[in-house]
C-alpha cells in the first residue's frame, strides 16, 4: 500500500471536485479560468474529466452551466451512468459555498497535469535511452522538443487590461528623463543608427538584408561586439556561411584597426603588433559565443540560448543568415520554411526577451534597377521575413557597383520598417579593409 502511494503521480483530487463545484454553481465562472487554458487531460481522477469536458462543450455552445443541463449533456453522450448519475454532481456542488477561488482551484490542477507530464516525459526518455541505438544527435532533439512542449504548456494567454497597461506606461514616464542621445535598449554601436532605433529593444526581431559583399556580416559582428561589451552579458553569433576562425579573425581586424589583408599574409609591422595585442586582450574579455555547425537548426538555437541565458545573462542572438539556415521539419517548399523559421526568432526574441538580430538575402530585382537601392519587396522567399520583423534595415553601397561613384566608402543602412520608429536612410562609413562599419564622424581621412 506504501509502495503505491509513492507511485502515484502528482494530483489534487479536492482541487478537481472544488472547481468543478463552482463551475456548476455559477453559470459565469468559466470566463475566469479561460486563459489558464485547462483541458480534461489536466484532471487525474477520470469521472471528473468527463464532467469537464461536458461542462467546457456546454460554454464554447453558450448553453447555461449546472446540474440539469450538464446532466444532459451526459446523458446525450452516454457518459452520465459513468460519472455516477446526477447524484454525483449533486453532491460536488454540496460541498462549495461560492465560486470565489476557482481560478485558484484551476491552476492547482494545471501545475499537477504538467508536473505528470513531466514524470511521464522523463521516464518515457529513460526507457528509451537506456536501449537506444540509433543516431544520439536524433534522441537529443526529441528530448528538447519534449521539454520544449511541456514549457509551452505553462503559458498563459492572459488578457492585459487598458489600465494596467496604462499604469505600466506612467511607471515609465515617472522615471528620469533619458539625457541627450542615451537610448533605452542595447546599443548597435552606431550613434546615427542608435538615434533613429533607440537601440535594439527586448522582443524584437530585426531583419538585416543585403545583396551578397554588401557587409551584412560586418555589420552584424560590429553590433555583436558592441552589445557585448555595453552589457557585459553573452551574445550568440550562429554562422551557416563562414567557420568561427574566419569570423573570430574579421573582429580582430575590426577591433584592432589593422587591414585584414595583413592578417592573411602576416605582413605587419611593430604597431600593427601591439594593435592585435591590444585587441585580443579586449575581445577576449567578451562573453561572444559562435556556433558555426551548419546542421544547427531552430530547436539547438532554442536550447543553447536558454542555457546561455541562465548561466552568463543573454544580450543578443544573431543568425546569418536565414535562406541557408537548416530546418527542424521539411515544409513543402523553401518559402514554407522561411516563414516557419520567422514565426520561431520571433517567438524566440519574445521568451528570452532579447533583440534577435537575422541577415537575410535580397533578390536580384534591385541591381537590374536603374536605382538600386533595395526595397522591402526585393526580400527573398518570404513575404513574412517582412511581416514578422519589428525593424527591417537594408544595405546599399553604390561603389560596390561603381567605383568612381562620389559616395566612394559611404554605405547606407535603409531603414525600411520601423515598427516603434520612422522609417529613413543613416549613412555610415564602409571601411573595407578591416570589414567593419563606422559612424561617418569616425570616417577615416583618406576615405574622404
Amino acid at each position: 500500500m506504501a509502495q503505491d502511494k509513492v507511485n502515484e503521480l502528482p494530483h489534487d483530487i479536492g482541487a478537481e471536485k472544488a472547481l468543478l463545484g463552482c463551475l456548476l454553481i455559477d453559470n459565469q465562472s468559466f470566463d475566469e479560468i479561460s486563459d489558464i487554458n485547462l483541458n480534461a487531460e489536466d484532471f487525474y481522477h477520470p469521472q471528473y474529466a468527463i464532467i469537464f469536458t461536458a461542462i467546457k462543450d456546454l460554454h464554447l455552445e453558450a448553453q447555461p452551466i449546472d446540474i440539469i443541463t450538464v446532466s444532459s449533456k451526459l446523458n446525450d453522450h452516454g457518459k452520465l451512468e459513468r460519472v455516477g448519475g446526477q447524484t454525483a454532481l449533486v453532491t460536488i456542488c454540496e460541498e462549495i459555498g461560492s465560486s470565489a477561488n476557482v481560478e485558484h482551484y484551476a491552476k492547482l490542477i494545471k501545475q499537477k497535469g504538467v508536473l505528470r507530464d513531466v514524470v511521464r516525459t522523463a521516464t518515457r526518455i529513460m526507457q528509451t535511452g537506456t536501449n537506444f541505438s540509433g543516431d544520439v544527435e536524433n534522441f537529443l532533439q526529441e528530448v528538447e522538443a519534449s521539454f520544449f512542449k511541456l514549457t509551452a504548456q505553462t503559458k498563459n494567454n492572459k488578457m492585459v487590461t487598458l489600465k494596467q497597461a496604462l499604469f505600466e506606461n506612467l511607471q515609465e514616464l515617472e522615471r528620469p528623463a533619458r539625457a541627450k542621445g542615451e537610448i533605452t535598449g542595447v546599443s548597435t554601436g552606431f550613434a546615427s543608427i542608435d538615434k533613429s532605433l533607440l537601440g535594439l529593444q527586448p522582443g524584437q526581431l530585426v531583419l538585416i538584408a543585403a545583396r551578397p559583399g554588401m557587409g551584412k556580416t560586418a555589420l552584424a559582428l560590429n553590433w555583436a561586439v558592441a552589445a557585448a561589451k555595453q552589457t557585459n552579458m553573452a551574445v550568440a553569433v550562429f554562422s551557416y556561411e563562414m567557420m568561427y576562425a574566419e569570423l573570430s579573425m574579421r573582429l580582430l581586424a575590426s577591433e584592432a584597426c589593422v587591414d585584414s589583408r595583413k592578417l592573411k599574409t602576416k605582413e605587419f609591422n611593430e604597431l600593427d603588433l601591439r594593435s592585435i595585442s591590444n585587441a585580443v586582450q579586449k575581445l577576449s574579455n567578451l562573453k561572444l559565443f559562435i556556433n558555426d555547425s551548419g546542421s544547427t537548426n531552430l530547436i539547438d538555437i532554442r536550447s543553447y540560448c536558454r542555457k546561455l541565458k541562465s548561466e552568463h545573462g543573454l544580450a543578443m542572438i544573431i543568425v546569418d543568415y536565414l535562406q541557408i539556415m537548416p530546418m527542424h521539419v521539411k515544409k513543402q517548399n523553401r518559402e514554407q520554411e522561411i516563414a516557419e523559421l520567422s514565426r520561431g526568432f520571433k517567438m524566440l526574441a519574445n521568451e528570452l526577451e532579447i533583440p534577435v538580430v537575422a541577415l537575410s538575402q535580397l533578390n536580384r530585382t534591385a541591381a537590374s534597377r536603374t536605382d538600386r537601392r533595395p526595397q522591402l519587396q526585393d526580400l527573398r522567399e518570404s513575404g513574412s521575413l517582412e511581416q514578422d520583423a519589428n525593424i527591417v534595415l537594408l544595405i546599399h553601397r553604390e561603389d560596390y557597383y561603381d567605383p568612381n561613384t562620389p559616395k566612394k566608402g559611404v554605405a547606407e543602412v535603409i531603414i525600411a520598417k520601423n515598427r516603434n520608429g520612422e522609417p529613413g536612410t543613416v549613412e555610415l562609413s564602409w571601411i573595407g579593409s578591416q570589414t567593419k562599419f563606422a559612424d561617418m564622424a569616425q570616417r577615416p581621412d583618406k576615405d574622404k
